[in-house]
């Protein structure tokens, strides 16, 4: 194994790992969903992108008993409503798959969360399991403004929904703009084209804007401890 990476000057600690599959899993739904968004099968590869994210998800967890099973819990219904939206589209289908792939992610962020604060050194897939978290943050919360949305309409300023011809469903012609309002509230960049009216979506937005600035504040502190301390361990 050594001979595979040692081309590259990748030490065990410093290969990618686990987490990395997950990494590329979540880059892959960020930048393809958007673009596939109007496309007469954006259902379908949806399901698969998302399938993806959370099949790499139990990968990275697979070690811990208590996520595996939490996992799979979710995972299967989470599955069982993304197919049914395929045949059976409507918005009470989509509130509920929104809601249970947003809880699925949730639940991958606290394990991730959990494991960042357990570990004693910083390696490559420590950082992508640390990007990996930030990203799923953002995705699950743009699952949630799509369930506020589908449960009570024009809680955006925006006309978020897209219902189309009707054979596409609402969540799926617009969950890229949820996941993009999702990530500059995130990121506090606030550009101000999207406003959240109702009271549940200012609840969201404070919440995630909140978390989202706790995350890096604690992060990188935690981070930056860790690289502290390994250094002090090489020096003696």
């Amino acid at each position: 194994m050594e001979s595979n990476w040692g081309w590259l000057g990748l030490t065990a600690q410093n290969r990618p790992g686990r987490f990395s599959v997950l990494l590329l899993a979540i880059l892959t739904l960020l930048i393809v969903q958007p673009l596939v968004a109007a496309h007469a099968i954006a259902q379908t590869l949806l399901t698969m992108m998302l399938a993806f994210v959370l099949l790499s998800a139990v990968y990275a967890f697979r070690s811990s008993r208590a996520y595996f099973w939490i996992a799979t819990t979710l995972m299967v219904p989470t599955f069982v409503m993304r197919f049914a939206v395929v045949f059976a589209p409507s918005a009470t289908v989509e509130f509920i798959a929104a809601l249970l792939s947003a809880l699925f992610l949730l639940v991958t962020v606290v394990a991730l969360v959990s494991r960042l604060f357990s570990i004693r050194s910083v390696s490559l897939d420590t950082i992508s399991a640390a990007i990996c978290a930030y990203l799923l943050m953002g995705i699950s919360w743009g699952f949630l403004y799509a369930a506020v949305e589908l449960a009570h309409p024009q809680s955006f300023s925006a006309a978020l929904l897209q219902t189309g011809n009707g054979a596409t469903a609402p969540e799926i012609a617009s969950l890229h703009i949820f996941i993009y309002y999702s990530f500059v509230t995130l990121t506090t960049t606030g550009y101000g084209d999207i406003l959240p009216l109702s009271q549940v979506a200012r609840i969201l937005s404070m919440l995630e804007a909140v978390f989202g600035t706790l995350y890096i504040a604690i992060l990188i502190s935690r981070l930056v401890s860790l690289e502290l301390a390994q250094s002090m361990m090489k020096d003696r």
